[in-house]
This record gives structure tokens, C-alpha cells and sequence, in this order.
């Protein structure tokens, strides 16, 4: 492997790896050269809050679910996993899902006794090896938001702020019977990077839960995924994220 080639993984690699500062807060935990003589692992801490950051920057999942029993085509026990929007609309960590009563992750989710897993990962042009990409595994429940309730209709603002199309299928169209869902998180499994110098493993929820990521860093992701729009729409995000703080 040439020279260049080695160096520009190593980078790659811990940048994946090592938070920007001490409290990998203030700045990307994804862009900063650190020096190989003094590169550690991050803390547990630390990891909660690249995880956070990292569900606050991206907008697709992979749902994984199992099919139940006496599913109708032979599939009882199969697991599947199949790509979902999500955004990020609470403080805690819980992921915003549009359920939609004819898709496979809901309906098996629905079933007695079900699991479900929520994963996302880093999608960067500027990475090596999507190998070293950060990687997070939500392992939880879904509960409904009530539907014409207060909520609903804060979730509803929030998600067609990150998926402008989604407006076409949300709760009250014509065509698909759809509800808000939340993602209530109960086991956090993280996948910073490469070993030996990011966090691999599991994060405490609680640890998870109690990070609060800055407010001009929401704002900076909220605005970029807006797309334009009419400004008190653009802007109305702030209150939907940190109406309570």
C-alpha cells in the first residue's frame, strides 16, 4: 500500500474514532486529525454523544424485525430488515417512525412478543472504507403517538422538516392508513469505527438518553435538511426540539 494511500486511512480511521474535544461535543467527532502517539478510545460518555449526533444527522434506518407466527407465507421466525425514514424529534434519543398499517416492519412489530432493531450509519464521501464508518444499533418498542393529539401534530412538523415528501402519506391521506411512531430505545449498541481506538459496545440508555446535543448544532442540521420552504416553516423546528428546555 503506498504511503498516501496508508496515511489517508489511519486519518480516516480516527477521525471515525476520536472526539473532536473533551467532551466530544462542540465540534465533529468525525473530522478531526488527531495525533497517533496520544489517540485513546473515547469514553462511554463520549460515544453516547457521537450516537446522538450521529441519529441527529441521518434521516434513513434499516428496520429488523422477525416474522411472526402463522405469517401466511411461510416466513414464521425469518428475520427481516428493510429501510424506513426516521427523524430525530424528541430530547431523549427516541426516534419519530411513519407506521404505515400495510408494511412489513409495523405489522410484524405489532405482533405479541415481537422485537425490533433500528440501525443507521455514517454516510460520508470523505471516508476511505465505509468499514470505518460510525454505526449504531437501537434495540427497543414501538408506541403509538395519539393520533389528533398535541404530539401528533408536533411530529408531524418536525418529520416533513427532514422528509418533505413524506406529506404525500402522512396520518389523513387518501391512500395508506399511517400513525405516528416512536421508537422507545432499550438497549444502544455502538460501532464507532475500527477497534483499538473507538468505543465498541454497548451504551447504558441511561447514558444515552441524558446527552443533550448543542442548540445551534440541531439547528445547523434541521436548517440544511430543509430545503428551502417558507421561512417560519424553516425556522419553526426550534420549538418541536427544545419547546421544554
Amino acid at each position: 500500500m503506498h504511503l498516501p494511500i496508508l496515511a489517508t486511512f489511519i486519518l480516516s480511521v480516527l477521525a471515525t474514532a476520536i472526539p473532536a474535544d473533551t467532551n466530544g461535543i462542540n465540534s465533529s467527532p468525525w473530522t478531526e486529525i488527531v495525533d497517533l502517539s496520544t489517540a485513546s478510545a473515547p469514553t462511554v460518555e463520549q460515544a453516547a454523544v457521537q450516537a446522538r449526533k450521529l441519529l441527529l444527522s441521518e434521516t434513513i434506518t434499516t428496520l429488523s424485525t422477525i416474522y411472526p407466527y402463522g405469517e401466511r407465507h411461510g416466513l414464521e421466525g425469518q428475520p427481516v430488515g428493510l429501510m424506513d425514514y426516521y427523524a430525530d424529534c424528541s430530547e431523549d434519543g427516541n426516534p419519530t417512525l411513519l407506521g404505515m398499517k400495510i408494511a412489513t416492519s409495523f405489522r410484524n412489530a405489532a405482533a405479541y412478543n415481537s422485537s425490533i432493531s433500528f440501525s443507521i450509519r455514517m454516510h460520508s464521501p470523505h471516508m476511505f472504507s465505509p468499514a470505518a464508518h460510525p454505526r449504531v444499533a437501537l434495540i427497543g418498542t414501538l408506541s403509538t403517538v395519539p393520533p389528533d393529539s398535541p404530539e401528533a401534530e408536533r411530529v408531524k412538523k418536525c418529520f416533513t422538516l427532514r422528509h418533505p415528501d413524506a406529506r404525500l402519506w402522512a396520518p389523513g391521506n387518501k391512500f395508506h392508513g399511517t400513525y405516528w411512531v416512536r421508537f422507545e430505545v432499550k438497549s444502544v449498541y455502538w460501532i464507532g469505527g475500527f477497534g483499538g481506538i473507538a468505543y465498541i459496545g454497548w451504551i447504558p440508555t441511561e447514558v444515552y438518553r441524558k446527552v443533550k446535543l448543542p442548540f445551534e448544532e440541531v439547528q445547523r442540521t434541521i436548517e440544511g435538511e430543509s430545503g428551502g420552504g417558507e421561512k417560519e416553516e424553516k425556522m419553526g423546528w426550534r420549538r418541536f426540539f427544545y419547546q421544554d428546555l
